[in-house]
């Protein structure tokens, strides 16, 4: 069982952090936790904050994290977040050689890692885990990052054996899922939609799941009605107007109330400079055309 979340006081908040609901995980009361799950709930509030480009204000709050390598963990990568890459890396490096088994430092030091383009150290760290769900998610998204899915299906055959069913299981084997493709795609669609009939789980991410399984499957109007049911839930994530205007590219119609939401959001959004890149490639490349039926 996953030490993130095998206490029924972090049941909420685990569920809460990676479904993306980070506000609700800001909001969320941790009265009455005991002293463990009160620093675990603390770390998913950080992450939150950071997650909502708060993590100056992280770096802060966290001035002083000697008496715990879970927030020095946290600050590490608030610091990377921050535009401090050099200071985040030099304190990821002590962490791992002095408290490598502490299971905050092994996930948020392979975040810190992985982003600095460190993939195969970040992978060695989190390969120390001991039955951490949060460790293998993140494996299994590096690993298809790296387009290694025969890896990356690996890691959820092994957590079987010893994860019960979780949130975070269920999310890392729709991703590979999608990522394999054919048959699968129907596969990853049951995953999400089963989360998106949930109570507990029925948020936007997962509708916005739901949705790249529908396109995948050719079934349009379906995918639109989860777009639209994630957009009712947070109309202001990245993650739900990228794939809103994915899909309405594919449905030919007009996306741009999407895209300039987005560049008020995330103006550094990866979608969104790829984007730039490529209309300003396609402007250039129409101009020459363009200056040839003048002639």
């Amino acid at each position: 069982m996953d030490q993130f979340s095998d206490s029924g006081e972090l049941f909420v908040i685990h569920n809460l952090f990676y479904q993306g609901a980070y506000k609700e995980v800001l909001a969320h009361s941790t009265a009455g936790y005991s002293a463990p799950a009160e620093l675990q709930s603390r770390i998913y509030k950080y992450r939150a904050q950071i997650a909502l480009g708060e993590a100056s204000a992280v770096v802060s709050e966290l001035e002083d994290t000697e008496s715990s390598a879970a927030l020095a963990a946290v600050k590490a990568l608030a610091l990377f977040k921050a535009g401090q890459i050099d200071d985040s890396l030099e304190l990821v490096q002590e962490l791992v050689e002095s408290e490598g088994e502490d299971a905050n430092v092994q996930v948020l030091g392979g975040i810190v890692l992985y982003l600095a383009g460190k993939a195969e150290d970040a992978l060695l760290l989190l390969s120390q885990h001991e039955n951490s769900l949060a460790a293998v998610a993140l494996t299994v998204q590096i690993r298809l990052a790296q387009n290694k899915i025969d890896l990356a299906a690996k890691e959820i055959v092994l957590a079987k054996r010893w994860g019960q069913d979780n949130l975070l299981l269920n999310l890392a084997e729709a991703w590979v899922d999608l990522s394999i493709g054919g048959d699968k795609y129907q596969n990853a669609f049951y995953i999400y939609e089963e989360l998106t009939q949930t109570p507990s789980s029925s948020n936007a991410r997962t509708f916005v799941g739901q949705a790249v399984a529908d396109i995948q499957l050719g079934r349009y109007p379906e995918a639109e009605d989860a777009i639209n049911s994630a957009l009712e839930r947070d109309g202001e994530s990245t993650e739900v107007l990228v794939n809103a205007i994915i899909l309405y590219i594919l449905l030919g119609r007009n996306y741009s109330q999407f895209l300039e939401t987005l560049k008020v959001q995330d103006p550094t959004n990866a979608f969104l400079v790829d984007y730039e890149e490529k209309s300003a490639l396609f402007d250039t490349c129409a101009a020459q055309y363009t200056a040839l039926i003048v002639e």
